[in-house]
């Protein structure tokens, strides 16, 4: 098919993947800019200009327009095989106050974590509904546990996620939604969990993410206060038994993180309002 042909196909397409731009920009060139790199949101690394126009919803014509334009100035990058992100993309994401803070006090504490736990190590923050994960640390046997840095996953998935919505203030917003998550999640399972979640101040998930495998996670706060700010957690198979001594480093870890952040007066990752309870 020629690049002509390409360009002439159906002129209205439907987005497969939600970008959560608002009706009122969807029709600007920037509404359309930000269909175009929120295409790649589901983990694709690269897309054609047939595929770009099915998962942005952006006519093909539109796509080869404004797609050129994206490649002139570094958001995207034109291969053999189609687009893909381009470095530009990278750069400004490493700007990000919040996480770059949070990453650049984390990671040194991550890294003795995952020398003592032998564990996979997530440094995750929470984004509406999803867990994010700006940090991770593994190795190359435990490459399939790893989630992609700045990927998301629902938040009811995981560990973090479920510490998050647990210290979240829309606990009603929660108990009501439904999905195809595993494991109890009926309004009175996830009341109880997230109580019992609250008042021991760490989260879990078994083989809910990955079969073999369970998750703890603990919340990250500035010393003395009770704004949760992310979470630290650690993966590792179903078998082992030292859970206790999982937690009590991962506290150490968090706390450490915390000390840290507060040294540098670093700006939290988002005002959430989460709080998380003194254990008692």
């Amino acid at each position: 098919m020629t690049a002509q042909a390409d360009l002439e196909g159906p002129e209205t397409e439907t987005p497969v993947f939600g970008t959560s731009t608002p009706d009122l920009y969807a029709g600007s060139v920037l509404g359309k800019a930000h269909l175009l790199l929120g295409a790649f949101s589901s983990g694709a690394t690269c897309l054609g200009l047939t595929e770009l126009s099915r998962r942005s919803g952006v006519p093909k014509a539109t796509v080869h327009r404004i797609g050129g334009e994206l490649v002139q100035l570094g958001f995207l990058a034109r291969t053999a095989r189609g687009y893909q992100l381009g470095w530009r993309i990278f750069e400004l994401g490493q700007l990000v106050p919040g996480p770059a803070g949070l990453r650049t006090v984390a990671r040194p504490v991550l890294m003795d974590l995952r020398a003592v736990t032998r564990a996979v190590i997530h440094l995750a923050v929470p984004q509406g509904t999803d867990c994010v994960y700006l940090e991770r640390l593994a190795g190359r046997r435990e490459a399939a546990l790893v989630s992609v840095v700045g990927s998301r996953m629902p938040s009811l998935l995981t560990a973090s996620g479920r510490l998050f919505l647990a210290h979240g203030e829309d606990e009603g917003a929660v108990l009501n939604a439904s999905g195809p998550v595993p494991g109890p999640t009926g309004a009175a399972a996830l009341r109880a969990e997230f109580h019992q979640i609250r008042t021991r101040r760490w989260a879990e998930e078994r083989e809910r993410c990955v079969p073999g495998f369970k998750t703890f996670a603990v919340p990250v706060v500035y010393p003395g206060g009770d704004h949760l700010i992310a979470a630290v957690s650690a993966t590792v198979p179903v078998a082992r038994r030292d859970e206790k001594r999982l937690i009590r480093v991962l506290w150490a870890t968090a706390a450490d993180i915390g000390r840290g952040l507060h040294r540098g007066a670093a700006e939290p990752w988002s005002d959430s309002g989460y709080r998380v309870m003194a254990a008692g």
